[in-house]
């Protein structure tokens, strides 16, 4: 549960709840959408390279020490916010400050220590990890009021003490692996004996497991990764622009907010629900369903003309997205192990961040030269598609023979 609190905090705030800001920075400094989600994307930019540095960090001394460090910076870089007045102090303070902490004290290290204390029941471990996201959407109307009421500033501000106020604990009682509290996965009984050399603990049979390289020598963790990465230009490009693009639609700043926080909440059933499902199904052919109800989700979304008609393509998207994020978690643990779990996922991450660059940028530039975002969400459901086929094409790896 600590892990749901620490991933509705990355969403609710940083991820979805970012596009509260993106109307009043653009009207206080004359940005266009196209250079708000530019920074954006280079933000992300920065967590893709330090991923498989970050995952091997993980891997090595455990997720706690990471999230100790990664917390506190998060919540220094919006408290920095407030003193932002051009492009260079606001790169740095999201980019040095908000975005790596999110990515050192967030994402991967709890993913890692689920991936590491369930096994059989894996897919609904990270489902109510991930239904985190999904409540974290409450984060994004409270963020939008905030900002409307106080300013972008002062909103700022308190977010970032927030962040640290409540991330802390969660990050004091965050474990690496079982094995070294002398437990097992999924709360199996340890059978006598099985202590490791020092007494302490129990050995950890890591026979089948991959190692870092290993994984990147598979086409399956290519074919995987590549889906993943043209899912992130959809949910990126989407999900960023959710706040003006309900304004768009006639809603005001605050009622915006409302609709784009409630996608998360909506995308519980998927993420709890869906992942749950593929403990007992096929992982990926319940992602590829997934992604097919995504791809028409967003064409309909791109010809909704008021609320009422974006309505039942936002459930329906949201219900989508929240399979998707979840399940591939899942899937990398069933291929590959627990072993080298942090590592193989940072090195996801640097490929996925390719499509979470690019997603906003094309929503952005696009907007600016229409006035709407029909043209790009049209695009992002040819995306989707691409990402339909490339995880079909992710056959599970061989077995290792040692």
């Amino acid at each position: 549960m600590g892990g749901a609190l620490v991933m509705g905090m990355s969403a609710g705030i940083n991820f979805h709840g970012f596009g509260n800001f993106i109307i009043p920075l653009s009207r206080e400094f004359g940005w266009s959408r196209t250079v708000v989600s530019a920074i954006f994307s280079v933000a992300r930019l920065e967590s893709g390279f330090i991923g498989p540095v970050e995952g091997w960090a993980v891997d090595k001394i455990g997720p706690r020490k990471l999230m100790l460090i990664g917390i506190p910076l998060m919540g220094l870089g919006f408290v920095s916010l407030y003193w932002v007045n051009g492009l260079t102090t606001f790169l740095i303070a999201y980019v040095l400050g908000v975005t790596l902490g999110n990515s050192l004290g967030m994402h991967t290290p709890v993913s890692a220590a689920v991936a590491n204390w369930f096994n059989k029941k894996r897919g609904l471990a990270f489902g109510i990890m991930w239904s985190g996201v999904g409540i974290g959407g409450v984060f994004v109307p409270l963020l939008g009021w905030a900002v409307s009421e106080f300013g972008w500033r002062q909103a700022a501000f308190f977010t970032g003490i927030f962040v640290v106020v409540a991330g802390l604990p969660v990050a004091a009682i965050v474990r690496h692996r079982p094995e070294q509290y002398g437990l097992l996965p999924d709360g199996v009984t340890p059978a006598e004996g099985d202590t490791d050399k020092d007494g302490k603990g129990l050995k950890i049979d890591f026979s089948k497991d991959y190692t870092a390289r290993q994984a990147l020598r598979t086409s399956s963790f290519w074919f995987l990764s590549l889906s993943i990465a043209a899912r992130s230009l959809v949910s990126g490009g989407v999900g960023l622009h959710l706040v003006p693009y309900f304004i768009g639609l006639g809603s005001s700043p605050v009622q915006a907010a409302t609709y784009a926080g409630s996608v998360g909440i909506m995308s519980i059933p998927g993420r709890f629900g869906l992942s749950y499902l593929g403990d007992f199904l096929n992982r990926r052919y319940t992602m590829a369903a997934c992604l097919f109800l995504m791809t028409v989700s967003i064409l309909m979304l791109a010809g909704a003309e008021s609320i009422k008609d974006a309505v039942p393509a936002m459930i329906v998207y949201s219900i989508a997205q929240g399979g998707i994020s979840v399940i591939p978690q899942a899937l990398i643990a069933d291929y590959f192990g627990r072993k080298a779990f942090a590592t193989i996922t940072g090195f996801r991450s640097m490929i996925q961040m390719s499509g979470i660059i690019i997603g906003p940028v094309v929503s952005g530039y696009l907007y600016d030269k229409n006035g709407t975002y029909e043209a790009a969400f049209i695009g992002f459901a040819g995306a989707a598609v691409v990402s339909l086929v490339l995880v079909l094409m992710a056959f599970p790896p061989k077995t290792l023979q040692r």
